[in-house]
């Protein structure tokens, strides 16, 4: 037999990859967004200011940001998927912990802590397709993980809102520390832990990893490797430009909207985040063009396409609200999906790191969305709209200069 070349398209267990994986994000990002969309209710349960319940995201993001530097060399040595399988049912666990805490500060370590085991997935699904799935298939396969866990976020936010809208409709005031918020998180502790049996059941045993067993020192140089790129450098700059602004836009969307002169109930709020199917084929879409075209000549039309849609959002008409943040939404999937198969396939051929490289990609994505996630909720407090318009353009605009010198770099041969 010949050396693994990937699973195919069609193959059986090529789909049951794409099964698996897309029950993975289903469960991280229902874990890991399920406050966003009810952010006001923090504010209003504990008496913070946006910025701070913003940090009910920021605190699950940054603590997968860390997980991300260890989650590789243990992946490394353990396998992909046993780690995935590991990390998501602990983190499912930990979120049973999460609705009963009573405390904000503790509340918000507990985030930190699930969302650093939750970095199991993150840090090794791109390289996982990688090893597992032909190279014809890989940048479309990718794609189709991306849509599964913009999946995880509709489902996280959808839940959240639903669950506070039928409590409050119910007369359900909340008992100890089971507050209709809290009521929410535990919902999605729930949801968390059916998809996390699902990915173990699915997700098939790796055939394309090898075990690396470095000591410190080789870790330390293969990190330092994945810096030695300038492309590689740029991609993750992109990632973390495009997170940071579809957080912060979302984290600052439930303030807008639920206030005068749009008086929209949370219920409400939730319909808007079914736009997030829609958004996400443009993952597949955008995998779909780079087969054909190459990432270098679709890259530069994604972070316009965010520009567009921030420029909608700008706008005071409802309509044109929810069209701005669709339109944002397909831009920063396009984004993040090219960003990260391109991360994969580079750092394989020209530094030799593809799995370090991958957990810096990712790094910097969450530390994107942990810092503007909560520069964007203090610019609507100073500034309304208009403030989180400016930050949110002023990203983009240096995401399109980074992806217009990334068309112009050479390719490996």
């Amino acid at each position: 037999m010949g050396e693994f070349e990937g699973y195919r398209r069609g193959d059986r267990q090529a789909k049951r990859i794409e099964a698996g994986l897309l029950m993975a994000g289903l469960a991280t990002f229902t874990l890991l967004y399920s406050t966003q969309a009810i952010l006001p209710y923090f504010s209003r349960d504990y008496g913070i200011t946006p910025s701070a319940s913003a940090l009910s995201v920021s605190a699950a993001t940054a603590g997968l940001g860390i997980g991300l530097i260890m989650a590789v060399p243990v992946s490394e040595r353990i396998g992909r998927v046993r780690l995935i399988r590991l990390s998501l049912t602990a983190a499912a666990v930990l979120a049973f912990f999460v609705a009963f805490v009573p405390s904000w500060p503790l509340f918000l370590a507990a985030r930190f802590v699930m969302g650093f085991v939750l970095a199991g997935l993150p840090a090794t699904a791109a390289v996982y397709l990688k090893e597992e799935i032909h190279r014809d298939y890989a940048t479309a396969a990718t794609g189709v993980y991306i849509f599964g866990t913009t999946l995880g976020g509709l489902l996280g936010r959808v839940a959240s809102t639903t669950t506070i809208q039928l409590a409050e409709s119910w007369g359900y005031a909340g008992t100890g520390v089971l507050s209709v918020s809290h009521l929410a998180m535990l919902v999605a502790a729930v949801i968390g832990l059916v998809c996390a049996v699902s990915c173990w059941l699915l997700l098939p045993e790796s055939r394309g990893f090898v075990p690396q067993q470095d000591d410190l020192a080789e870790l330390v140089r293969k990190f330092g490797r994945a810096f030695r790129d300038p492309v590689l450098i740029c991609l993750y700059l992109i990632g973390g430009l495009g997170m940071g602004t579809f957080v912060g836009a979302f984290n600052t969307l439930g303030f807008r909207l639920e206030a005068a002169p749009y008086l929209l109930s949370v219920g409400a709020l939730g319909l808007i985040y079914f736009m997030y199917p829609v958004a996400g084929v443009g993952s597949i879409v955008a995998g779909r063009l780079a087969g054909r075209h190459g990432l270098r000549a679709v890259i530069p039309y994604t972070p316009l396409v965010a520009l567009a849609g921030i420029a909608l959002t700008a706008l005071p008409q409802l309509v044109w609200i929810i069209a701005g943040i669709t339109v944002l939404s397909v831009g920063f999937f396009m984004m993040h999906s090219l960003s990260s198969a391109w991360v994969a396939q580079r750092a394989s051929a020209s530094v030799g790191v593809p799995a370090q490289a991958m957990s810096m990609y990712m790094l910097f994505y969450y530390a994107g969305s942990s810092l503007n996630g909560n520069l964007a909720p203090l610019a609507w407090e100073l500034d309304g709209w208009r403030g989180v318009s400016l930050l949110s353009g002023a990203l983009m605009t240096v995401a399109f200069a980074l992806a217009l010198g990334l068309a112009r770099s050479r390719p490996l041969r």
